[in-house]
């Protein structure tokens, strides 16, 4: 009945809001909190931001949530992880109604060299893949957790974060994040590695799992350029951004430590920077010029049709190589040999724009709504912060300098709506909004403007 009457964006954002709205209900039983009662725009916060996989929060996860309400931002978790989409998409096919070629684009699933597949083996791959990741992390969490002196339920604590490492929803049931892990490698390894893989796509690891059965087999298969480009640009990302952490923070957040856990910290802070949340250095204590860099790579975010936010990769990688053609005299923007089509490059310019001016919108409405009557000279160094905060929130991250638990309701409610722009793309609202209207019959006529 939905597909009748709304378009595929329009889905999309019904079912996230209707899926945060039930779980803000739940979280407000008195079962869900220790106090046993939750005001329900904290309820609504929080549950948008597991939805939406953010991962910020305005109370403590840890020690406000009962064992049941960290349960049901669990599975607010896994839902927004794996799409609401991919679970319409799903019941759908268990009434055996059509589904369309958009239904399949809606769940970040391309065919691949042109060829359509089967879509019920594509849901099964993506249910099995999701899964199979998280328990692996699982097992992997519950060997170092169930030694860790200051957990009580191991098992449980190397679910939840599996789960919202996978996600990358960056929520973590410890009131510092992973800040008290920073002088090991093994649980922070883990970590990056379920956040890396979680970033990357429904689509890219499939194509992965292909090439690697061809090369298996001795038969040739040839990447595509989109994955190609995502894991390019994913390896360098994380190199440049370790590096410049790492030079950044030398003398500041990684003082003391030896230069193998400065590497694993600036590792780390670089991966979850990206899209994921976590930390294991105290984000309000980082250099002003390392909170820059951290706002670059959230904007820029994870690959498409993963649970990462920002522009993503391929975006970002559009619009370096637009500006390289225009730069270089070329007329076309190219990458690997290949051109990438022009429709393309406006989506990324579109994109581009649009995530813009959402932020910079958003950090005015932060500054009216909690600054508005401090001065410049006494608010000195909030402009950063609400900066971090909105791009934080719209690259779905959840990385804060502290901010987040002191917003304003109206705050709170920028921070939501943000949260909802962030996770179902420009895009994705654009549509939603928009696809209604039928193009006109006619064009107007073209006329040059200077540019630059």
């Amino acid at each position: 009945m939905l597909r009748r009457t709304l378009n595929p964006g329009e889905v999309v954002l019904v079912s996230f809001i209707s899926v945060a709205l039930l779980g803000s209900f739940l979280l407000m039983l008195p079962t869900a909190t220790v106090s046993g009662s939750l005001r329900w725009i904290d309820a609504f916060f929080m549950a948008t931001s597991a939805v939406c996989v953010t991962g910020l929060s305005v109370i403590d996860l840890g020690s406000e949530f009962t064992r049941f309400g960290q349960g049901i931002m669990l599975l607010l978790i896994q839902a927004g992880g794996l799409g609401i989409m991919t679970f319409s998409v799903f019941l759908m096919m268990m009434f055996r109604q059509k589904i369309s070629f958009t239904s399949q684009l809606s769940i970040g699933f391309e065919p691949h060299k042109n060829q359509t597949r089967n879509l019920f083996n594509i849901l099964v791959f993506v249910l099995a893949m999701v899964f199979s990741f998280e328990a692996i992390g699982t097992i992997l969490l519950y060997a170092r957790l169930k030694t860790f002196p200051a957990e009580s339920a191991p098992f449980f604590s190397a679910l939840f974060h599996a789960v919202s490492a996978f996600c990358n929803a960056g929520f973590s049931l410890y009131k510092d994040s992973l800040i008290q892990f920073q002088h090991e490698f093994y649980l922070p390894s883990v970590m990056a590695f379920l956040v890396i893989v979680g970033g990357l796509g429904f689509m890219l690891i499939d194509e992965l799992r292909l090439w690697l059965q061809a090369r298996l087999t001795r038969r040739r298969y040839r990447l595509s350029l989109h994955t190609r480009i995502c894991l390019y640009f994913t390896v360098v990302l994380l190199i440049a951004g370790t590096g410049a952490i790492l030079l950044l923070e030398w003398n500041n957040m990684l003082v003391g430590l030896p230069l193998a856990q400065k590497l694993m910290n600036a590792f780390f802070l670089s991966v979850s920077s990206r899209t994921a949340g976590f930390n294991t250095l105290d984000t309000g204590s980082l250099t002003n010029s390392t909170l820059m860099i951290v706002l670059w790579l959230m904007f820029i975010g994870g690959c498409p049709g993963s649970a990462a936010g920002g522009i993503k990769v391929s975006t970002f990688a559009a619009l370096l190589a637009l500006i390289h053609s225009k730069l270089s005299g070329r007329e076309n923007a190219a990458l690997f040999e290949r051109r990438i089509p022009a429709k393309a490059i406006s989506r990324a310019l579109a994109i581009f724009a649009a995530s813009f001016i959402a932020i910079n919108t958003a950090t005015l409405f932060f500054h009216l709504t909690e600054r508005i009557d401090v001065s410049h000279n006494l608010a000195k160094g909030s402009f950063l912060d609400l900066l971090f905060e909105a791009t934080s929130a719209f690259g779905t991250v959840g990385l804060s300098t502290g901010l987040t638990p002191t917003f304003s309701d109206w705050g709170k409610v920028g921070s939501i709506v943000l949260m909802f722009a962030g996770r179902l793309g420009p895009l994705t609202l654009g549509i939603a909004l928009l696809t209604r209207r039928r193009a006109p019959a006619y064009c107007f006529v073209e006329e040059d403007i200077a540019i630059g």
